[in-house]
């Protein structure tokens, strides 16, 4: 983290942002809660409770075990919620963190104390990203409620446990792993039980997240657990529905060698494990993250109680929460996720001569030299052994498209047949991005991962809030305005966008809104490089007979878009081709 970044941390939780005379307090089972004001980008008044525990702190005993609901503080104490509680341990500056993180921030403009339903507003609850090792629900460094509050909404952001502290996983049954995403679901029943006292309505939740996050919501769609507790969603960059080789079990063992733990032995691991600081275990997985890569160690566990089986199977099946889904991406999502290595020739080098051999650990699948040489030809070309400034974002395509697109697209395919899905790309260069390369004036000259974001939440990872006047104002209207208008309705256009179009895809048509300075509807982007994926990667719910009959109803609906569109000679091309050839 940048030195700036700590000092405005550091006067956050030093000061809180409260100068109101008098400072609301909201009165819950648990006990009294008092709050502070913040201002909306239009000026309007937020009312801010932040850093409420919903979970007991997850320190000795409950290290490494499913999160226990809060207790209460009784009616004779007052809860002071003033400013965001410390982050969960993660790299970065550790006097900012600390196991006992649990806790979620609650952003209302509704505190009227009729308890009328009909007066109660819809509920955005946010599950932030970082690949299960980085990220907070914190109001300043990423989960500020600044754009969301202009609209009629409640917005809810929280933290749960990362890395090894959040999905540890040893050998055995007695400890499945999984605890970020059962600290998520008690998140969850905390909103159902407590949020109507902010203005919120239980029974019109919408679950958001972003990357990692995105990840968690479409796991939240498949899990028993998590069934009632939202009513729709929304996935940017991220979904379970993809190759990923996961094996907590390995980077478990591995923790527990480097820290001098037993391997094996379940309880052995647990008990020992829990005596070492959290510093030292966030030392460790760091060490491990060498080429700066995005990617995903830590991950979820089929256990038999948060995920029975995997997500794909009970997607495909409609075994999941049918609720309105919107799902987006950015059309450059990782493409420069190595161009931190522009100068690293060696690497470079080495990345190029031997892709069959890294090509596994950077995108996530079990070592198959198949597998490695059908990506190198796609991508960079059977010949290609080098790596550099010439072939590099085609390079940084595979992670884009292994790493997060093609679990949206299937994601897509699977969940259209049981639910309206809304297909968004975000093509729209801002004048900020965190990874885009630039052009001579500084510019963006592309639109990457997270870089959405930025649009409908401030964080100081693109500093300030917007001034007035900002050339990217309209698209933080524009989806603010359509995520406030999904959570209260289950679709993103208002009546007063008439004019505009998009349909949401559903078991007969699969259609993308491209969200640029204009918007157009269009068949799904990057067809031929999903495809790869999707010949590589099959879907293992559907056998071959059915998997055969769904890719030639996905081909006829593109082509059926196309035509409309006016582009249907080459998709004609390629779908007959396709056809044919399988």
């Amino acid at each position: 983290m940048p030195c700036p970044l700590l000092l405005h941390l550091l006067l956050l939780l030093a000061i809180g942002s409260s100068f109101a005379q008098d400072p609301p307090v909201v009165e819950l089972s648990l006990g009294r809660v008092q709050g502070s004001t913040m201002q909306s980008f239009q000026g309007k008044t937020i009312y801010a409770f932040r850093g409420i525990p919903y979970a007991q702190p997850p320190v000795g005993q409950l290290r490494f075990a499913a999160p226990q609901a809060a207790t209460g503080w009784g009616q004779e104490e007052v809860l002071k919620a003033t400013s965001d509680s410390l982050v969960c341990p993660q790299p970065g500056i550790s006097l900012l963190m600390s196991e006992d993180c649990l806790k979620v921030n609650v952003f209302t403009r509704n505190l009227d104390p009729e308890e009328d339903p009909l007066l109660l507003l819809p509920v955005i609850v946010y599950i932030h990203g970082g690949a299960n090792v980085l990220g907070s629900g914190h109001s300043l460094y990423e989960a500020g409620p600044q754009y969301l509050l202009d609209h009629e909404v409640v917005f809810v952001a929280f933290n749960y446990r990362l890395g090894a502290l959040g999905f540890l996983r040893p050998l055995g049954s007695t400890v499945t792993g999984n605890f970020g995403y059962l600290d998520q679901v008690m998140a969850l029943q905390w909103v159902r039980d407590h949020i109507a006292r902010f203005g919120g309505d239980p029974e019109n939740v919408t679950l958001f997240g972003m990357s990692a996050g995105s990840m968690a919501v479409s796991l939240h769609l498949a899990s028993p657990l998590s069934r009632g507790l939202f009513h729709r969603a929304i996935l940017m960059s991220g979904s379970a529905t993809n190759h990923f080789a996961i094996d907590n079990v390995y980077w478990t063992q591995k923790l527990a060698r480097e820290v001098g733990c037993p391997m094996y032995e379940a309880a052995d691991v647990v008990q020992c494990l829990r005596d070492v600081a959290w510093t030292r275990i966030v030392e460790v997985c760091k060490a491990w993250e060498s080429f700066q890569f995005v990617n995903m160690k830590w991950n979820y566990e089929i256990d038999g109680h948060f995920l029975p089986r995997h997500p794909t199977e009970l997607l495909a099946e409609g075994n999941f929460s049918q609720v309105p889904l919107l799902v987006s991406f950015t059309a450059n999502e990782l493409d420069y996720t190595a161009n931190v290595h522009l100068e690293n020739d060696p690497l470079l080098h080495d990345l190029g001569s031997s892709f069959e051999e890294y090509a596994p650990e950077l995108f996530l699948y079990q070592p198959d030299s198949s597998v490695s040489r059908r990506l190198k030809d796609f991508y960079l070309g059977s010949n290609v052994s080098e790596i550099s400034a010439h072939n590099i974002e085609r390079f940084g395509s595979i992670f884009s498209d292994g790493i997060i697109g093609h679990g949206i697209h299937r994601l897509v395919q699977l969940a259209r047949r049981f639910t309206p899905v809304y297909y968004m790309r975000t093509d729209y260069v801002g004048k900020r991005s965190l990874s885009a390369p630039t052009d001579d004036q500084e510019l963006p000259l592309g639109v990457g991962h997270a870089d959405d974001l930025q649009y409908v939440m401030p964080s100081l990872w693109y500093g300030t809030i917007m001034a007035e006047n900002h050339t990217d104002l309209f698209m933080m209207k524009r989806l603010t305005n359509w995520f406030a208008h999904f959570a209260r309705t289950g679709t993103p256009l208002s009546p007063k966008e008439e004019h505009d179009y998009w349909p949401p895809c559903n078991a007969t048509d699969t259609a993308m809104l491209y969200n640029d300075v204009a918007t157009e509807v269009g068949p799904p982007g990057y067809p031929e490089r999903y495809a790869v994926w999707d010949e590589l990667f099959p879907t293992p719910a559907l056998g071959g007979g059915v998997a055969r009959r769904q890719q030639q109803l996905n081909i006829v609906a593109l082509v059926a878009i196309a035509w409309a569109t006016g582009v249907a000679s080459g998709l004609w091309l390629f779908g007959s081709a396709a056809l044919d050839g399988n």
